[in-house]
């Protein structure tokens, strides 16, 4: 028998000790919540010897991997409204950990207050302001909230980006199919207490429909579970020049497979909106004042129901309306200066304007599951039609310098203008989450008939008869075919997303004596990336390519009257804009700051076209900007003290537009900056007793080809909750010291005009909210197919 060598055996058991020493196991797992289901996004942390520690995220399917050598481990599992779980790992091959996570419990029963929850939240296509962990979540609306959120500005209610311009904003990944006026009524009737979170999608992925140059905000309402009732009533009274009163309330019922929601809100009241502006001609300055009381009633509801067919099968159906009774009572007095500033004369118009509109729409929605993994089939069926009937009378009587009426001068008109819009929609939308990744692809048909009727009248003996030359029907009809394709990946601390989204587009508009016939086909790629170095850095960088196109009015040549001196029209020649935008970022615990560029090309306003021989004032929308935008973004938000939270922002950023028509400056740039902080503070410990301070400043600014004037805004208030916090009470008040002033001034024909405008926005408001039945139905999620068309009716 030959002996063993030693030796060599010594080194043969070296070799196998450092080949298992150094050998890498799986481990791996899937995490579920407490009902079984799986929980995508959820960080888990490694942390071994030797100050190994790695991260990664369950994909779409709740699974995680990890390659690791053998030995002992620390594991961590943490998500967003859930209990982190905390797991020590023995390695020795590989090993599978499944792990069920526990939703948090809420500290409060309607608003939650939670410092578990990140107030803010970074995600690969979107910011998220979480306003269920925000004080700013009680007694206000959803369009004041918006002002609250970092970033958002609302500004005689319309609702933009800081240092960009005007947003679209959905409901639960909806669109809001409402003009700039009724959209700002439709989101003060939904109260902030009813919001679970605020997205900004600066840079939307290709699901989204391609419309908005400077992105989307998301509102999402809260979700609950339990069957059975849930109510609630709310009423305010909102002081500023004069009262507004509102008053609503909501029922969702849920029992089995059915679910069903309804809610109503109605508000009437009145503001007294102030707007100055200076035209200096060359041998003249205009003094232009318009003092205006607008009264409105605005009621509006929406009744929906969902019916679970089977435990794959999905299917709903909604119905929204609402309507808007508007009437005005008006007095422009223009004071003409000569050239050595005295008064030359007076012109002076007394007008009224009455309004009705009212608009309806219906879906019809179906969620079927493919598997169980989460592959899903999501169709929607859309119908949206609007009406307006607008009339605007005025009269003009013109002075001399000392007061005397002019012969002759007296004179009255009538301005007329009544639009239809129709939209029908058929969209489709598949996601196939595999375990390595996530595909998604989807359709979208559109169908869009608008027609305006418009006409000018002057009295004469008593009796209005028409201009023939200022009647006009406008016709327009746009069809869409869109396809997109979305696919997301993420590699351990890597997140990758990418989409493209392809829109084919027809258009036709005919009026009188115009018409403009088009088609085009557009490419509109996306593609983000985030890097998570560790639990307190992360990276990203994302692009997107968008489309303005122009709201169906802007379309309409009719001129719209406001004295015989001033009128607006459409333009039926106005093509689309689009945008361009890349934004780097980086998150650091409770810093974030970015960088980000945008350059819109064939842009699109207003420009006020002034003839110095006539003093006539045109207002036509034009294709003429190419604009660039530079912004950096400084975002920190910490507890200073126990109590008190601080949500603070500065933004600089640099605008420089460029004009492609003669009559305008040719270019204008500029720097640009904004502060805002938003401090809540809880005066008790059981969280009952609740303020605020909140402050805005706007430094000077280029906005186009305008410049802005600095502006600012400080609001404060008190909240309290009652009887086992089911009742609400607040009192808030808005822009104090009434600096909240739109201050800006152009340059065209070598022309010069100065705008000061003030929208009535110091307010006093008390507001009373009442909870009742089970608050925890869930309420199903749905989304509409006509997200992009409906918005364009302003």
């Amino acid at each position: 028998m030959k002996l063993i060598n030693y030796k060599n055996f010594n080194v043969l058991l070296l070799s196998l000790i450092c080949t298992t020493v150094h050998a890498q196991f799986k481990l791996s797992g899937k995490v579920i919540d407490q009902e079984n289901k799986i929980i995508p996004f959820v960080t888990v942390k490694i942390s071994g010897t030797q100050n190994l520690v790695d991260y990664t995220q369950t994909d779409s399917l709740g699974t995680y991997q990890f390659k690791l050598p053998s030995g002992k481990y620390s594991a961590v599992f943490s998500a967003i409204n859930f209990e982190s779980v905390n797991r020590l790992v023995t390695i020795t091959g590989n090993t599978v950990i499944n792990v069920q996570l526990q939703r948090t419990p809420s500290i409060l029963a309607d608003v939650q207050v939670s410092a578990e929850k990140a107030l803010i939240e970074k995600k690969i296509d979107r910011t998220v302001f979480n306003v269920e962990n925000s004080i700013s979540a009680i007694g206000t609306d959803a369009l004041e909230l918006l002002s609250k959120v970092p970033g958002v500005r609302v500004l005689n209610d319309k609702v933009s980006l800081v240092g960009k311009g005007e947003v679209n904003v959905m409901i639960n990944d909806k669109l809001v199919p409402l003009s700039a006026d009724e959209l700002s009524n439709y989101l003060k009737s939904i109260l902030s207490d009813n919001i679970a979170k605020i997205e900004v999608i600066t840079n939307p992925p290709a699901k989204y429909d391609a419309q908005g140059n400077n992105g989307l905000i998301n509102i999402v309402l809260k979700k609950v579970n339990d069957e059975g009732f849930k109510g609630s009533v709310n009423s305010a009274a909102t002081k500023a020049s004069y009262f507004t009163a509102s008053a609503g309330g909501n029922l969702s019922y849920r029992k089995n497979k059915i679910t069903l929601s309804s809610n109503f809100n109605i508000r009437k009241g009145s503001i007294v909106p102030y707007e100055q502006s200076d035209v200096f001609y060359p041998a003249q300055t205009w003094n232009i004042v318009n003092k205006d009381r607008n009264f409105r009633t605005v009621p509006s509801g929406q009744i929906g129901m969902d019916y679970q067919a089977s435990k794959k099968t999905l299917l709903g159906l909604s119905y929204n309306g609402g309507l808007t009774s508007f009437h005005s009572e008006e007095n422009i007095k223009t004071r003409v200066y000569n050239g050595s500033n005295g008064l030359d004369s007076v012109l002076n118009s007394d007008a009224n304007a009455k309004i009705k509109s009212h608009y309806r729409s219906a879906n019809i929605y179906l969620k079927q599951a493919l598997d169980s993994t989460g592959k899903q089939l999501t169709i929607n069926g859309d119908w949206f039609t609007y009406r307006d009937d607008k009339n605007r009378f005025f009269n003009n009587t013109s002075y001399f310098e000392n007061g005397t009426v002019i012969p002759n001068s007296f004179a009255e008109y009538l301005s007329t203008s009544k639009q239809n819009i129709d939209f029908f929609i058929l969209k489709a939308d598949v996601d196939l989450p595999y375990k390595t990744f996530k595909l998604s692809f989807g359709t979208k048909l559109s169908f869009i008939k608008n027609q305006s009727d418009l006409a000018f009248y002057k009295v004469l003996n008593h009796h209005y008869e028409i201009d023939p030359g200022q009647n006009n029907q406008f016709n327009y009809h746009e069809n869409t075919q869109a396809l997109y394709l979305n696919f997301n990946k993420t590699i351990k601390k890597w997140d990758f997303q990418a989409g493209l989204r392809g829109e084919y587009t027809q258009i036709e508009g005919i009026s009188v004596n115009e018409r403009n016939k088009d088609d085009y086909l557009r490419l509109f790629p996306t593609l983000y990336v985030i890097y998570r170095a560790n639990d307190k850095n992360t990276f990203s960088v994302n692009y997107g390519r968008r489309i303005n196109r122009t709201p169906y009015r802007k379309l309409n040549p009719i001129r719209w009257y406001s004295n015989q001196y001033a009128y607006a029209e459409g333009n039926p020649f106005l093509q689309p804009s689009y945008n361009d935008n890349i934004e780097f970022s980086h998150t650091y615990n409770i810093f974030t700051t970015s960088l980000s560029f945008s350059k819109t090309t064939n842009g699109y306003n207003d420009v006020n076209f002034i003839d110095p021989e006539t003093n006539i004032q045109a207002s036509k929308p034009v294709n003429f900007i190419t604009g660039y935008h530079y912004q950096l973004s400084n975002a920190i938000t910490f507890n200073a003290l126990k109590g008190w939270e601080s949500i603070n922002q500065l933004d600089v950023f640099y605008n420089a537009s460029n004009s492609g028509i003669a009559q305008t400056l040719g270019s204008l740039n500029g720097f640009g900056a904004y502060f805002s902080t938003l401090n809540q503070f809880v005066f008790n410990q059981s969280k009952t007793i609740l303020g605020e301070v909140s402050l805005w400043y706007q430094f000077p600014t280029v906005d186009g080809l305008n410049q802005n004037k600095s502006q600012y805004n400080l609001d404060l208030g008190i909240k309290t909750l009652l009887l086992s916090k089911k009742i609400q009470l607040a009192i808030t008040a808005s822009d104090i010291l009434k600096t909240n002033q739109y201050r800006y001034s152009s340059l065209v024909n070598n022309i010069r005009q100065e705008y000061n405008n003030y929208y009535d926005s110091r307010q006093l408001r008390i507001t009373f909210r009442y909870n009742f039945g089970n608050e925890k139905i869930r309420q199903q999620d749905r989304k509409l197919g006509n997200e992009e068309e409906r918005k364009r009716n302003n």
